[in-house]
């Protein structure tokens, strides 16, 4: 039997049906290059060109919990700069507060999806204070691979 490509849009279906799965209400969503998931603008401002924009591959929120997903069929190494300024800065915080303005929540994670490989976990090590999970898939499997709480999921 042959197994088609993962790509980032079947990564990010894959996730959400996990995540509805284990009762988690998704917020938004985006697929790779469609521009169809909420934009978090950088200081509240809005440029046309959305120029300092974000977009979550997904967001989801259970209890008072909300989770931001970066989803990858690689690694790439600025998203984890990526994430680690939504982590670290409030440039973001009014465009987040938008978004999730008809929820209460107090804490939010962010997190990578990203193959299983040693290749890549060999290059993710070494940024994993940029993130606060990443998540290891392949075919069958899906298992966090790091974690700062393991009592979220």
């Amino acid at each position: 039997m042959e197994r088609c490509i993962i790509t980032e849009e079947k990564v990010t279906k894959n996730i959400i049906k996990w995540l509805q799965k284990n009762e988690w209400h998704i917020v938004c969503f985006d697929f790779p290059q469609s521009w169809t998931g909420y934009i978090l603008h950088s200081d509240n401002k809005w440029d046309s060109k959305n120029k300092n924009s974000f977009i979550p591959d997904i967001v989801a929120i259970k209890w008072d919990i909300v989770l931001f997903f970066e989803n990858k069929d690689r690694f790439y190494l600025k998203d984890f700069y990526k994430v680690n300024e939504l982590r670290n800065n409030d440039f973001y915080i009014e465009s987040i507060k938008r978004l999730l303005k008809n929820f209460q929540y107090k804490n939010i994670f962010y997190w990578i999806w990203l193959p299983k490989s040693d290749k890549i976990k060999e290059k993710y090590n070494k940024y994993l204070k940029f993130v606060d999970f990443i998540i290891e898939y392949d075919w069958e499997n899906i298992e966090i691979a790091y974690s700062l709480n393991n009592n979220i999921i």
